[in-house]
């Protein structure tokens, strides 16, 4: 059983605890996946209370350490690869970065802000956007331009049900706020966006792993699950799924709308990716509208700098989520909603989306000739790879020898739901982390040099 050591440490005993946890993990004392002793064993153990050990699991938690299943217990997390994510200028500052999943900064963006910028200064509706106290969803003519975004990305909304925010993170963020209390249980893929298991932990949710094959999260599955305890909320996308790309069926998508109604589930459909496909689905909100809230940004298809999301409510329901928005920023950034709205109603968004979609395009097709002969997923404007990788890999050492030849790709582990065996495949970002084409080449040629070799002596155990 794991016995921390903490009493030589400063400070209150339950984050003397947590901070012995830190450091364990860190040295390697503990490891990715390992299962922790209950409060009660370690509260006996150390001879404390079973409310101290309590506080410095949750405290652990909310550092992103730890985090529980239902039925199985608590369980160190993959906090490596989860903050390279996070911060990967600090922890990628000397490697080519094909880690991080951002648009390409292009300079047809920086002209168009620099001239919406000036249009806004000598405009007459600057004073509106200064002041703190308004309506917190958002102001009518930005949720306006909202909803006719969000008709070209297959998710039907009236201006009244839309509220407006700064981004997709904070859109789930501000839904699960509001909707879902500490210890419920919502499901997702089990392959998921590392942000989605970092809001699930600061909210104390229980985050449950679904099945899915290459069109994405498997109906089946869903139900089960539905059957099988008290499901409060599915998160699934639908469109682009980051990391494995599936892109769902019409057909599946009415059928886990009709799953979530049958079972009264809230639907949290994240389609922050649905820029980059060209032709929109219909979304899966739109079979359960009652149900569902659909989630999306401007940020990553647009322009990076622009921190504006939209959610689609319920009908009715869009002032439900102030609680969350409180929680969280209160509203969005009047400036960037202005600079979207203007975008949105003059063409510039889908201008500059297209824009965004051809430059992913060559950058695909430049993956593809350098990658040729490996196994991986791809979408003709995708912004990332999913590579299966060789035989003679595991994802563990194949990003610790990458990384030492100078470029890094996130591993299978850092989107993994639950503590089960992790898929021996990497994510490889094709976005703006890599400004120039020139430096996405060199790092996909190291990457296809080492998928050609074999691990080194040193990344072997016997």
């Amino acid at each position: 059983m794991w016995v921390p050591d903490y009493k030589t440490r400063p400070g209150r005993i339950y984050v003397a605890l947590a901070d012995a946890m830190a450091d364990d993990i860190a040295s390697g004392r503990l490891r990715p996946g390992e299962r922790l002793p209950t409060h009660r064993e370690l509260a006996w153990h150390l001879q404390l209370s079973v409310s101290t050990v309590s506080k410095a699991y949750a405290l652990a938690a909310r550092r992103h350490l730890i985090g529980g299943e239902v039925g199985r217990g608590t369980f160190v997390t993959s906090r490596p690869s989860d903050l390279s994510r996070l911060e990967p200028n600090r922890a990628q500052s000397d490697l080519i970065d094909l880690t991080f999943n951002c648009p390409v900064q292009l300079p047809v963006q920086e002209k168009a802000l620099a001239s919406t910028l000036r249009d806004i200064a000598d405009s007459e509706r600057l004073p509106l956007l200064m002041p703190y106290h308004r309506d917190w969803i958002g102001m009518p003519e930005h949720r306006h331009a909202a909803s006719a975004w969000l008709e070209k990305r297959g998710a039907e909304a009236t201006q009244d049900d839309i509220v407006i925010v700064n981004g997709g993170q904070q859109a789930v963020s501000v839904i699960l706020a509001a909707l879902l209390e500490p210890g419920e249980i919502m499901a997702a893929e089990e392959l998921t966006d590392p942000g989605i298991k970092f809001l699930a932990a600061n909210r104390h949710l229980t985050l449950k792993g679904l099945p899915i094959d290459e069109h994405g999260l498997i109906p089946e599955a869903f139900d089960a699950a539905c059957r099988g305890g008290p499901l409060r909320a599915l998160i699934c996308c639908p469109n682009h799924q980051s990391p494995t790309l599936a892109v769902m069926p019409v057909e599946r998508r009415q059928a886990i709308a009709e799953i979530a109604v049958k079972h009264d589930v809230i639907l949290i459909e994240d389609d922050v990716y649905g820029g980059f496909i060209e032709t929109a689905l219909p979304s899966i909100s739109s079979f359960a509208p009652e149900h569902s809230y659909y989630a999306t940004s401007l940020s990553k298809i647009v322009c990076p700098g622009l921190r504006i999301g939209y959610i689609a409510t319920p009908p009715g329901r869009a002032r439900d989520l102030i609680p969350g928005l409180g929680a969280t920023t209160w509203m969005a950034a009047s400036l960037s909603a202005e600079i979207a709205y203007r975008w949105i109603e003059d063409g510039t968004a889908d201008r500059l989306a297209q824009v965004q979609r051809d430059e992913l395009r060559k950058r695909q097709a430049l993956a593809g000739e350098i990658l040729a002969g490996q196994s991986f997923r791809s979408l003709p404007t995708g912004l990332h790879l999913w590579l299966d990788l060789p035989e003679a890999w595991r994802a563990e050492s194949f990003v610790a020898q990458l990384r030492a030849q100078g470029a890094a790709v996130t591993p299978a582990e850092a989107f993994a739901v639950g503590h089960g065996p992790s898929r021996h495949a990497i994510r490889v970002s094709l976005g703006g982390a890599t400004p120039s084409r020139t430096e996405l080449q060199k790092g996909l040629e190291i990457l296809a040099d080492l998928l050609r070799g074999r691990p080194a002596a040193s990344y072997v155990v016997l």
